[in-house]
């Protein structure tokens, strides 16, 4: 009988799937694409790769990365100023209508962040995924 099952076993093919994937960022943290794939609820991958270009890094929160390009465009005395705005505030000043910017926790400390422009059918998709109860996101 088990010569039977070892034989019928050798004769079993099954087909293998193998997908070449390109290395995470650099700096990106350890489990970087499985904490991309928890947060966004999937495993597809053009929506992973998309949200991957989008990757900027890591930062203490959201708001120390908003505050970082604001400076680098606006001047240090234009972020400085928005600096007491309330998060979720700054957060729709920096983004408007063009961006879309989130954060996956990396650690109480640290969270990686995300910017994809608007306009992309991409960027829309991961909003209806991070944020399904907010209409306002999807136009």
């Amino acid at each position: 009988m088990l010569r039977r099952l070892a034989q019928a076993d050798s004769e079993l093919e099954v087909p293998i799937d193998v997908e070449v994937v390109t290395p995470p960022p650099a700096d990106a943290p350890e489990g970087f694409r499985e904490r991309l794939a928890l947060a966004l609820g999937t495993t597809d991958a053009r929506l992973l790769d998309a949200a991957e270009r989008g990757y900027k890094g890591t930062w203490p929160t959201v708001q120390a990365y908003l505050l970082e390009r604001l400076a680098l465009t606006m001047g240090p005395n234009f972020a400085e100023a928005l600096a007491g705005r309330e998060p979720a505030a700054l957060l729709r000043t920096y983004c408007g209508d063009e961006r879309l910017v989130w954060s996956i926790a990396v650690s109480d400390a640290q969270v990686m962040v995300f910017e994809l422009p608007r306009e992309s059918t991409r960027a829309a998709a991961i909003a209806a995924r991070l944020y399904p109860d907010d209409p306002d996101l999807l136009v």
